[in-house]
């Protein structure tokens, strides 16, 4: 919750500059008007997310999450987080709310940021797209290193930040 508050802090001042800078402009109801309309749109997604969110939380076990992806996972978390960020679809306000009330206190720092690495690299979402324009060989080449990098970056993360 700290870090929710530090990060409110931070979006209030820099709303609080910009509100200031509009202002000067003369474009303060255009920047509100902005404001309300990705509002009404991102509403919708955020509704779904948190309702996913708070069936996930209820339905998986947090022994389940700490036997699959906690410290004592070892390398099976550096391999199993990943996948789930890659298979994970939707944007910041679908994926941060689920990590925070499911994943955040079941698993170890490097699951995590293999998990948010992979969720940021990889979309499978966009693989008919990918193969259609961009073609196989192109795929190959991309998936075997974003297959990868996820999990060197959470083997680093052990390394440095925490234990396997």
């Amino acid at each position: 919750m700290k870090n929710m508050n530090n990060a409110l802090i931070a979006l209030l001042f820099m709303a609080t500059v910009l509100i200031a800078f509009a202002y000067r402009q003369g474009k303060i109801s255009e920047g509100f008007r902005e404001a309300l309309k990705i509002f009404l749109n991102v509403l919708p997604l955020l509704i779904c997310a948190f309702i996913v969110v708070g069936f996930i939380e209820i339905l998986i076990p947090k022994e389940l999450l700490q036997t699959w992806l906690g410290e004592e996972a070892g390398w099976k978390g550096l391999l199993i987080g990943p996948a789930v960020g890659a298979l994970f679809q939707g944007g910041p306000f679908a994926f941060f709310p689920l990590y925070e009330a499911v994943f955040r206190d079941s698993i170890s720092t490097g699951t995590a940021v293999a998990m948010i690495t992979a969720w940021g690299m990889i979309n499978v979402g966009h693989l008919p797209y990918e193969f259609t324009f961009l073609g196989p060989r192109f795929i190959v080449l991309k998936y075997c290193m974003y297959l990868a990098i996820p999990s060197l970056a959470g083997l680093l993360a052990n390394i440095l930040f925490g234990s396997l």
